[in-house]
């Protein structure tokens, strides 16, 4: 595992490939928090939605930025394509846990060292939880689309970023006739209408269908992969 970690984050490092998404969230926390007295629910559901649209942005543009040769080496190196799912999975996992990293800390650091009225109401623990929750389910089905459409499932990177944003707009799409199983849309109406400070059954039903999604989506990768040689 630890190998696996390395190499996606020498990959990431030498191609460079994260540094737009990364730079696009610090400007997207920053923005979002500018203003005091927000909503702890409607903040964290916001900022969900961007985990995800960011998760696909950063997990797609680090496996097109992995040259073909490198790739295919991995690729050998760890058993074939099923193996290379793990490598794919675990850079989801640590895109989607950067992002909530982020996302929570700023606006709760921003807590710690004193600035008034950041949340009205007062942010509470299950507001974070629920929202570590949310930002992590959400990044990783953001990250599973990005899996599905990076290389060697589709090469040209205008394509596959077309099918990114299309496949993000079809979520959006189907989420009121899914209901609370919707996806990140659903997670974010749940968070936004949670009490304060409450873990409710919506907002975990949102989690898990999106987990679901996101298991679904690199299971698909996974063969469409293979069959791509």
């Amino acid at each position: 595992m630890s190998a696996r970690l390395r190499y996606v984050a020498l990959t990431a490092a030498r191609t460079r490939a994260a540094l737009p998404p990364l730079a696009a969230t610090l400007f997207l926390v920053i923005g979002v928090y500018a203003y005091r007295d927000n909503d702890p629910g409607s903040s964290f559901g916001v900022t969900s939605l961007m985990a995800c649209g960011l998760a696909a942005w950063a997990v797609g543009a680090v496996l097109a930025g992995e040259p073909d040769a490198q790739s295919d080496m991995a690729t050998t190196a760890l058993g074939g394509r099923g193996a290379r799912a793990g490598l794919e999975v675990m850079l989801v996992l640590a895109v989607a846990t950067g992002l909530t990293v982020v996302f929570l800390a700023y606006p709760l650091g921003l807590v710690a060292v004193g600035v008034g009225n950041e949340f009205d109401p007062a942010v509470r623990a299950g507001d974070v939880v629920a929202a570590a929750l949310g930002h992590l389910s959400c990044a990783a089905l953001g990250g599973a689309v990005g899996v599905l459409f990076a290389p060697p499932r589709l090469t040209r990177r205008a394509t596959a970023i077309a099918a990114v944003v299309a496949s993000l707009l079809a979520l959006v799409a189907v989420s009121a006739a899914l209901g609370p199983v919707g996806g990140p849309v659903a997670f974010a109406q749940a968070e936004t209408d949670a009490p304060a400070g409450a873990v409710t059954g919506a907002v975990v039903a949102a989690c898990a269908s999106c987990l679901v999604l996101a298991g679904a989506l690199v299971a698909c990768a996974t063969r469409w992969a293979a069959r791509s040689g």
